[in-house]
């Protein structure tokens, strides 16, 4: 019985963890940028590449909702565990919690003098939940408006003590809560020095990519290419050849052919270059994103005090997708297309 149980355990486990697709195989399937980006002879190569970068698109997004779906379903399941340990830690009641929670759904469709016993209802509970939870009543609350700010002060300092006085009546109680306090702390310090870290890192390709955009040389050629554009444009009668001005018109056309494969040998290889930093970044920093992931649970945990961790290598293959999104854009600088083989 013992052995059949351990099989089955097993055999779950196993199904859980098969199921999972890590970023690193979709890394590993992602093809090369074939050949010179700004050829014309590459129709062939390119139709190939971009098709197998949409199907590994496909097979990543359906990686990613399925994580998604599991990951709503989990929340949803843990849900009430996790307002029953929020509830628990704020010191209040639970069945009062329960009661304003029930008053609130019966307001929404309550009229007249109905809600007007409900709000009080309401006011009553949320007098009680602030005692508790403070030892001061929404009476004192309001008074403590209208006094002025020397009044305020002294309360306030009052207060204090008196909080003080009641934490020292428990030490131990208090070095426990301090202690937690400071272990949540630093949990929190670590995942935000390595998430933004990872960011700036992100970052950084990011602006690379769009300084490519930006290239002042770059952009000069566009300006020259859609200067000779709409050159030809003007001259719509020109496409009959046996005009008169048929040579001038094959001259711009030859002109701006050039002008755009100048365009694409200055930007690609740049792009190419960064594209490929890129993806060293993204396969060198999986090990950092797993250790995120992990930090970022524990914070939750520790948090909600229920567990919903995501599943390992999330933050990774939102990587390989931005990854994919930027590889699409490989010929993004070879504008020669069918203009180019017409006039006009």
């Amino acid at each position: 019985m013992k052995t059949t149980l351990l099989t089955g355990v097993l055999l779950f486990f196993w199904a859980v963890t098969s199921a999972q697709v890590r970023p690193e195989a979709f890394i590993g399937k992602l093809p090369s940028v074939p050949g010179n980006v700004c050829s014309t002879d590459h129709t062939k190569a390119k139709d190939e590449f971009m098709a197998k970068l949409d199907e590994i698109r496909a097979s990543l997004q359906n990686e990613l909702d399925r994580r998604k779906k599991n990951s709503k379903a989990k929340s949803n399941a843990n849900n009430q565990q996790m307002m029953s340990n929020t509830v628990k830690k704020s010191g209040v009641s639970p069945e009062l919690i329960q009661q304003l929670m029930a008053l609130e759904k019966q307001k929404k469709g309550a009229t007249g003098d109905q809600k007007k016993a409900i709000d009080a209802q309401i006011k009553a509970i949320t007098d009680q939940l602030i005692q508790q939870k403070m030892n001061i009543s929404s009476g004192e609350i309001d008074n403590l408006k209208k006094t002025n700010a020397a009044g305020q002060k002294a309360w306030a300092t009052g207060y204090t003590a008196e909080m003080n006085a009641g934490a020292m009546a428990d030490p131990k109680k208090l070095k426990d809560e301090n202690a937690k306090n400071m272990e949540k702390y630093k949990l929190q310090a670590r995942q935000k020095q390595l998430g933004d870290s990872l960011k700036a890192q992100q970052n950084k390709y990011m602006k690379k990519f769009v300084e490519i955009d930006e290239d002042e040389a770059g952009k000069k050629l566009l300006a020259k290419i859609e200067g000779i554009r709409s050159e030809i444009a003007k001259n719509e009668n020109l496409k009959i050849r046996t005009t008169p001005d048929q040579n001038k018109v094959e001259a711009l056309r030859d002109e701006m052919y050039k002008a755009k494969i100048s365009y694409c040998n200055l930007q690609s290889p740049k792009y190419i270059n960064v594209l490929a930093e890129y993806k060293s970044f993204i396969q060198s920093s999986m090990a950092a994103y797993y250790r995120l992931e992990q930090l970022t649970n524990e914070v939750m945990k520790m948090q909600t005090g229920v567990d919903n961790s995501i599943e390992p290598g999330e933050y990774g293959l939102g990587n390989v997708s931005s990854y994919i999104k930027q590889l699409l854009d490989a010929y993004k600088y070879n504008l020669c297309g069918p203009e180019d083989l017409t006039i006009g």
